[in-house]
């Protein structure tokens, strides 16, 4: 590959990064690159998996995330860090602890130490999940830029998992506010009857290649405990969620 070459491809990832979404025509004018050129470039990065088509435009793909996982010069994995942490805290609790993150209009588990008690937490790794009704998605809507939240809240659609399922964009929202003030997310039976989710946002390490959502310290992943509503603790288990994402967090600076 050219290096003319490689500095559009730069260009076009730069510009979505920057917009988060952004459709085809208005990709080609920022990047100044002829429509035909950037749908050529386009259609080789979606099928690599570095963008991702949504309905608000052109998004970064997961394999960048993945990509991205690798921090610093020690080339520390996001997955390799945090995976001894979830097997702790599976340990220590003995529920389900996961990794998130955001893709679009789903929640993708990266990471899940399963509990072996019942109920069983109707999750798999790489499945994709709403995330208006799991505690890792809000977590990550609520401490992500605002026009991500915004976003799904205008227009993607509340479905209803359970009868605790919040499908109220107005009571969506102040759960989200709320989320914001105490630090991390709660799923109260919202994804799955009987079951409650606690989650924290593992923020971006800000650095001298920051994109503007790493220099506000916007989420990368979400680490999350779930487990049967009888027995969970929700300020326990959040006050752990909080101390490992801080840990994760300065694990990857």
């Amino acid at each position: 590959m050219s290096q003319t070459m490689i500095g559009r491809v730069l260009a076009l990832l730069d510009a979505v990064a920057d917009a988060g979404a952004i459709s085809r025509r208005d990709l080609a004018r920022t990047t100044g690159l002829p429509p035909a050129t950037a749908n050529r470039i386009v259609a080789s990065l979606l099928g690599q998996r570095l963008l991702a088509e949504s309905p608000a435009g052109l998004r970064l793909g997961l394999r960048l995330f993945e990509l991205g996982t690798l921090a610093g010069d020690s080339g520390v994995s996001l997955l390799d860090v945090a995976r001894p942490y979830l097997v702790d805290l599976h340990g220590a609790f003995g529920w389900t602890s996961q990794l998130a993150v955001l893709d679009g209009d789903a929640v993708i588990y990266l990471l899940k130490v399963d509990s072996h008690r019942r109920p069983r937490l109707d999750t798999r790794v790489a499945g994709r999940f709403p995330p208006h009704c799991t505690g890792a998605g809000k977590a990550l809507l609520a401490f992500g830029p605002p026009e991500a939240a915004d976003d799904l809240l205008g227009r993607a659609p509340l479905t209803a998992r359970t009868p605790a399922t919040i499908t109220d964009r107005s009571r969506l929202a102040a759960d989200l506010r709320a989320t914001r003030r105490r630090g991390y997310a709660v799923d109260r039976g919202e994804f799955q009857p009987g079951m409650i989710g606690v989650a924290a946002p593992v923020r971006a390490a800000v650095g001298p290649v920051a994109t503007p959502a790493r220099a506000a310290g916007h989420p990368v992943a979400a680490v999350t405990l779930a487990g049967p509503a009888e027995s969970f603790d929700v300020p326990r288990a959040a006050h752990a969620l909080r101390i490992v994402a801080q840990i994760i967090e300065s694990r990857l600076r």
